[in-house]
């Protein structure tokens, strides 16, 4: 009796604190995901299909930069920030910061100078070159905010997440509130969330260094040190992007940019839900890291078919309330309608179920560091999403795309499970590799 007493308030903290950091972040990524779906709202009321399909285009540009940092960055970062003291922590975080820095300046120099001789050169029409160097400032500023947000998870810290997020959903908000009504609302726009990244980064990073000595040069050579096994998780990255996001792309080349619209328009219903799962998923690395250490793989694995299911549930819930209420959402929330509007939307709603479980799914491959198995799959993904919405729009128009989207999701989803069962049979315990500090 006294044993088990003595268990009980030890689970029960251990729950509440999981609780209490899945809530932070539940709550910070509802946030953004609330502002992301207000930013689209408005330009797609305010602003032409041509200049929403171009912000469509560049927004994606982002978020591919985004996805690489965060795929070189982040499984290192949370392996090797476990084991560590508060002086190796600093040293981690102050070389990775200082090292990432210099090479995103040389990145975007070099963006700003290919921009600057293209357009010299007639290549790049005048009025999209403020959209590109929006874009590139916005990206600049995204990923080092992105930096500081992924450590302070990582440190499982997320309540300073919340509170510097807040910051920047209203510095988004306002911003697009007077890019809208700008004469290029796609660029102005883009420029708005640069600032607000910007400002928040200041912010997050101020919270991370509260707690920390501050090392501002840190343990040199880190990004060389993790760039072997980061590089093979930045390609799965890339080549993932290549089909959940890259298709608009080929949407504008195979259509046109109104065609990006009519796809991002629709797409945009589902959002809430895919940030939602995107904003669990930045606790679920550092989570399963810990299950692994506790338990091993299997423990890992059905703790995450937990969270998948969870999800798949939520978004069954979500779909059938959209899908019910669609045509007031098309004619009153959007004020506009699309051509294969309802097809569309069901298309993307069976794209988001697979994709939420499917994100929950693959922290253990990930956590593992089973890149070399990931990659591969990730290539066959694209590759078939690619094809089959290549040939889909070729012959069914603007539909073809999400299904070559929905058939790239499937494939990835059972891939990872197949290599998932196969990687929790009896194996040694992964070790966590400790860097050393200099």
């Amino acid at each position: 009796m006294d044993s088990h007493s003595a268990e009980n308030p030890v689970k029960t903290r251990g729950r509440a604190a999981l609780a209490k950091m899945l809530g932070s972040a539940v709550l910070s990524q509802a946030m953004l995901s609330a502002a992301s779906f207000i930013v689209g709202l408005m330009l797609i009321r305010r602003a032409t299909h041509e200049q929403y399909g171009y912000y469509i285009l560049a927004f994606t540009a982002v978020l591919l930069l985004f996805s690489l940092h965060g795929a070189f960055v982040n499984p290192a970062l949370v392996r090797r920030l476990t084991p560590l003291d508060r002086a190796g922590r600093a040293d981690l975080i102050g070389g990775i910061h200082r090292e990432q820095t210099i090479m995103l300046a040389v990145i975007a120099l070099l963006a700003l100078t290919a921009t600057g001789v293209l357009w010299s050169l007639g290549v790049v029409a005048r009025e999209l070159a403020p959209l590109i160097l929006a874009t590139i400032g916005a990206g600049f500023a995204i990923v080092q905010r992105n930096f500081y947000r992924m450590t302070l998870v990582a440190l499982q810290r997320p309540q300073d997440v919340l509170r510097t997020d807040i910051c920047y959903v209203v510095l988004l908000l306002v911003g697009t509130v007077i890019a809208v009504r700008a004469p290029r609302p796609a660029a102005a726009t883009l420029a708005a969330m640069g600032i607000a990244a910007l400002v928040a980064g200041v912010l997050t990073s101020r919270a991370l260094w509260a707690d920390l000595p501050r090392r501002p040069r840190g343990s040199p050579g880190i990004l060389r040190a993790i760039a072997p096994l980061a590089a093979l998780s930045t390609a799965g990255a890339a080549i993932h992007w290549s089909f959940s996001q890259g298709f608009m792309y080929l949407a504008a080349g195979v259509l046109d940019v109104t065609a990006v619209a009519a796809l991002a328009g629709t797409r945009l219903l589902m959002m809430p839900l895919n940030l939602l799962s995107t904003g669990i998923g930045t606790l679920m690395l550092p989570l399963t890291a810990e299950w692994l250490e506790l338990g091993g793989p299997l423990l890992a694995w059905r703790r995450l078919i937990k969270f998948a299911a969870g999800m798949a549930v939520l978004a069954v819930c979500y779909f059938t309330v959209m899908w019910l209420a669609r045509d007031w959402v098309f004619t009153t929330v959007l004020k506009n309608q699309f051509a294969n509007g309802d097809r569309l939307l069901l298309l993307w709603a069976l794209a988001f179920l697979v994709m939420v479980v499917r994100d929950q799914l693959i922290y253990l491959l990930v956590a593992r560091e089973r890149f070399t198995q990931l990659t591969p799959l990730a290539m066959a993904t694209a590759a078939i999403s690619l094809l089959t919405g290549y040939v889909g729009m070729t012959h069914w128009g603007v539909v073809g795309a999400p299904v070559g989207v929905l058939l790239g999701e499937l494939t990835s989803a059972t891939g990872i499970v197949m290599l998932s069962l196969r990687d929790i049979g009896p194996s040694p315990r992964t070790a966590v590799a400790v860097e050393p500090s200099c």
